[in-house]
């Protein structure tokens, strides 16, 4: 069973800081949180080459290194990041949750070899995963109401790409789920994620 968090933070060095505290306790967990604007860039990923640092310094947009690997992704509060520990030998179920919990929110999604998962051929969740001792942490960012020209404009070199398995970003078409869900609020979607990937997490018998 995951210990559930629903972050209290809304900055990215906050909400990295407190999944690291998370990850001292040594239990499996799913956490989700939501960004004010902010780049995300993978462990072994030059800045200068996936961020417009000039551009993001103007906006007031943070620019963190977290510790798994995969592409540079931008997230603002439109965005649903979530974190799953489990034990090493269930990161392979771990994979298989987001497109089970979009699935299970009405969205046609696809999982492709890089466990990015796409709606209609647009990306909508990109994903990374980190070693981090006897648990695993596997990362998604969830494209609810983003921001996609900030997007387009701060990944480098002007075109829109989120995160893949590469150490250079993957370059893909993207879209929002809102799309789909007019009606929903980002704090509504953030819950009803929340609560489908607990659900798929139990449904693979973790």
């Amino acid at each position: 069973m995951l210990n559930v968090v629903k972050s209290p933070y809304r900055t990215a060095y906050e909400n990295l800081a407190f999944e690291q505290e998370l990850l001292r306790t040594g239990t499996p967990f799913l956490f989700t949180h939501r960004d004010a604007p902010c780049v995300s860039v993978g462990f072994n990923q030059d800045i200068e080459a996936e961020v417009d640092a000039a551009l993001a310094k103007e906006l007031g947009v943070d620019i963190v290194r977290r510790q798994s690997g995969g592409g540079a992704v931008y997230r603002d509060e439109g965005c649903v990041a979530f974190s799953m520990a489990v034990p090493r030998d269930l990161l392979p179920r771990a994979m298989e949750v987001p497109e089970r919990a979009l699935m299970a929110l009405g969205a046609p999604a696809v999982r492709n070899d890089r466990n990015d998962v796409y709606v209609a051929g647009r990306k909508v969740c990109g994903c990374a995963w980190q070693d981090a001792g006897d648990l695993v942490v596997f990362h998604g960012s969830v494209l609810f109401d983003v921001d996609l020209d900030a997007m387009d404009r701060l990944l480098a070199p002007g075109k829109r790409k989120y995160c893949g398995t590469a150490m250079r970003s993957v370059f893909a078409r993207v879209r929002n789920i809102k799309d789909l869900v007019p009606q929903m609020t980002a704090d509504e979607f953030q819950g009803a994620l929340e609560r489908a990937l607990l659900a798929s997490v139990s449904l693979g018998a973790m």
